[in-house]
């Protein structure tokens, strides 16, 4: 999990959102890696730019970003964003690997939304599951558009940077929140939601072995949009109102701010609960025999008081993920005790193991 081969600090990990970014920095130390640099950065793209220029635009920001924390080296591992990813469950007989790959590739002729000769495609095998009386093979294939991975190396690119990783986000974040925790101290099967700007996460796992990921296409966007609907205010002026709450540890019920907040966003976060519901069961009769301790919450637009609120609503113990927790020594700097959970992408990207 440690290894960057011949070099004394990790990669760049480099978590793209819109028009916004996250960076981590690892570096060697006696004791294990620890933080050697962070920066998170936001910046505007005139839509009235071609896509060409729009690119360039947030090229020259992410370059601007880097070099005033005055990053080690330029190599980086970036990843494809949950909402760039075309996700599918299924289920498959008992098969060999080249036989897998074949099935996989058929399904995916049939799904995709794009000529498959236009996607890349992976696929990983998520154990066994008895379906009737015959045990099959879970297999979740993943795959994005070769137009999207070349758009995104080119802003790597355009921003000075050596890509020498690319990613799938709901890996990044998992390694990060598994990383350092000793095997004894960790339950076999953990659930996860990530809250992200475009869409939500649902993801179930056996350590770092995925089992389960449904995306859900609700996030921070679409917070500011009902609360700026409902509350008659500027797109911008509801980003800002809703990122003061959501950086709260708790709802101030007496709040008139947080209230207002919480009665524009609560039918999204409903809709997410009943998602996370419906994953809940059907992992419960897909998965048996060792069910879930507790859900664990995660991503740029997640909330310390979130864990209380669907703690209530799903009937499941809820906590913040803190990707850093296991780093020794942990990092003081405020921009990072401040909502950690916002990091995990991009401190998965710096820890993945590159040549």
């Amino acid at each position: 999990m440690w290894k960057w081969r011949r070099h004394p600090v990790s990669p760049i990990g480099v978590h793209l959102g819109q028009n916004s970014a996250a960076l981590v920095q690892l570096m060697r130390t006696p004791a294990g890696p620890a933080v050697s640099r962070v920066a998170l950065g936001s910046w505007t793209v005139d839509d009235r730019l071609s896509s060409d220029d729009q690119l360039r635009q947030s090229a020259m920001a992410l370059r601007k970003l880097v070099q005033d924390h005055r990053f080690i080296g330029r190599r980086a591992v970036s990843c494809l964003g949950t909402h760039e990813l075309f996700v599918q469950n299924m289920r498959v007989p008992h098969l060999s690997q080249g036989e897998v790959d074949r099935v996989v590739g058929w399904e995916a002729e049939e799904r995709l939304p794009y000529p498959r000769n236009e996607a890349e495609i992976r696929h990983v095998i998520a154990g066994e599951v008895r379906e009737d009386d015959n045990l099959r093979q879970e297999v979740i294939l993943l795959a994005c558009h070769r137009g999207v991975i070349q758009r995104h190396i080119a802003l790597m690119e355009q921003a000075g940077l050596e890509p020498v990783g690319l990613d799938a986000e709901p890996c990044a974040w998992l390694r990060a929140l598994n990383a350092g925790r000793p095997a004894a101290g960790l339950a076999e099967r953990q659930g996860y939601l990530s809250l992200g700007e475009r869409v939500s996460t649902v993801l179930f796992a056996d350590r770092e072995q995925i089992l389960f990921i449904k995306p859900i296409p609700l996030g921070g966007n679409h917070f500011d949009q009902q609360l700026a609907a409902e509350l008659g205010l500027r797109l911008e002026d509801a980003r800002q109102m809703r990122s003061r709450v959501f950086a709260a540890d708790v709802l101030d019920a007496d709040h008139e701010v947080h209230q207002s907040v919480l009665a524009a966003i609560q039918p999204a976060l409903e809709s997410i609960a009943s998602e996370v519901e419906l994953c809940l069961r059907y992992f419960r009769v897909t998965f048996r025999g060792r069910p879930l301790d507790q859900l664990t919450i995660t991503g740029e637009d997640s909330a310390a008081w979130l864990a209380p609120y669907l703690s209530q609503r799903l009937g499941l113990p809820c906590r913040i993920g803190n990707p850093f927790e296991h780093l020794s020594p942990s990092p003081t700097s405020s921009v990072v005790q401040h909502r950690p959970a916002r990091w995990a992408t991009s401190l998965g990207l710096s820890l993945r193991t590159v040549a």
